[in-house]
């Protein structure tokens, strides 16, 4: 019977994670605060997956998905947003991390390309705006 019962929830196991399967890193600075967040999707068999280079972090702002690929960036990124209100403000600023504003647009279409190419190597704070709703990232420029 206990034979049947572990075979039930490994099989049930191994639908979960083909449906989806997801890692989630952290990395520290020496004080012990978390700087930066990845989270790698994989989706089912035959869907196409992003370049194996490529990490993508997501998190899920009222009812809309959005992933920031590729963070770390060498300079451009993108910005994903699977249902895209455009009834409401959206928006995103990046700022340095002592705060100074850098850039800001509006965001118009699910899909949107940042530049960052112009700026130094280091991390800067992406704040993205999906009508009343705020989402903080941090993007690292190699």
């Amino acid at each position: 019977m206990k034979t049947t019962i572990h075979l039930f929830f490994i099989a049930l196991l191994c639908i979960v994670l083909q449906a989806k399967a997801q890692t989630v890193s952290f990395s520290y600075d020496n004080d012990g605060n978390i700087y930066q967040r990845k989270v790698l999707t994989v989706g089912p068999v035959g869907v196409k997956a992003l370049s194996k280079d490529t990490v993508s972090v997501s998190e899920v702002i009222g009812q809309q998905k959005v992933i920031l690929y590729p963070n770390p960036t060498k300079g451009q990124f993108q910005v994903s947003v699977n249902i895209l209100d455009s009834k409401q403000k959206n928006y995103y600023n990046l700022y340095s991390l002592s705060g100074i504003k850098l850039t800001g647009k509006n965001i118009s279409s699910e899909l949107t390309n940042i530049d960052i190419s112009s700026y130094p190597v280091g991390t800067y704070l992406l704040d993205i705006f999906l009508g009343d709703k705020v989402s903080r990232w941090k993007v690292i420029k190699q």
